[in-house]
């Protein structure tokens, strides 16, 4: 029931806006809380809002934007954002994420996406080769890629400013995207449907894996496997009316 959300939480670089927003939540009458939110205000760029996702996963969230490059926030005073908030002016966005499984000789081990996950050569110097597999059947006959790498997005991950967008410039509203990131022969980007299965082999390393924005990446030798897929887990927006 987001009429009761009156725990709110706020994530942002910024201490000063933090301490601003903190008061008129107060003099609004809500309740400022570090742990167990019901809403979570975002100050800053698009990254915060993955900040915030992996610090409180499937609290709604509103994005107001404190950075020039944020293509997803919104601009409105944080007076305005709290009257519209408590006349229920506002819709929610439910962002299905993806979970990269990682297969490697000793562990298992997994991260999850609100905008993408990569797969990229960890050696600037150095290009990895690997293999795609879509719903257990071989993509491009089996070909061997050779490169910097993969994206798989979600349509979020797709915005204009996003990993994805920077190789393909497109953007996509349903489905999963797969781009290839500078490899030696092109390779056109797919949008494959939300229920696919992506598997990535590695043939020859090192290589990353990485989710969004997170610092949590897990090294890749040749002859690991990563399965993507989306599952049933979101992310929430909150845009306003």
């Amino acid at each position: 029931n987001y009429q009761n959300m009156r725990r709110i939480s706020i994530i942002g670089k910024d201490i000063e806006k933090k301490e601003e927003f903190k008061q008129k939540l107060l003099d609004k009458g809500f309740e400022y809380v570090e742990e167990n939110p019901n809403l979570v205000i975002c100050y800053g760029g698009d990254g915060i809002f993955l900040i915030a996702d992996r610090v409180f996963p499937e609290v709604p969230k509103i994005l107001i934007r404190g950075s020039k490059v944020s293509n997803n926030g919104i601009d409105c005073c944080i007076e305005e954002i709290i009257d519209k908030y408590e006349r229920r002016e506002f819709k929610i966005e439910r962002i299905k994420k993806l979970k990269a499984t990682y297969k490697g000789e000793f562990e298992t081990r997994s991260l999850i996406g609100v905008n993408d996950i990569v797969i990229r050569n960890s050696l600037p110097t150095e290009a990895i080769r690997f293999k795609v597999k879509i719903d257990c059947i071989d993509f491009a006959d089996g070909k061997e890629f050779i490169g910097d790498g993969v994206v798989i997005s979600t349509p979020y991950g797709s915005s204009k400013g996003a990993y994805f967008y920077s190789i393909t410039h497109n953007s996509f509203k349903e489905g999963i995207g797969l781009a290839f990131n500078n490899i030696t022969e092109k390779q056109e980007h797919k949008i494959l449907g939300d229920g696919s299965k992506i598997e990535i082999e590695i043939t020859r390393g090192p290589g990353v894996l990485v989710a969004d924005n997170n610092r949590d990446f897990i090294n890749l030798e040749k002859g690991d496997k990563i399965i993507i897929e989306k599952i049933d887990d979101f992310a929430q927006r909150i845009i306003l009316n």
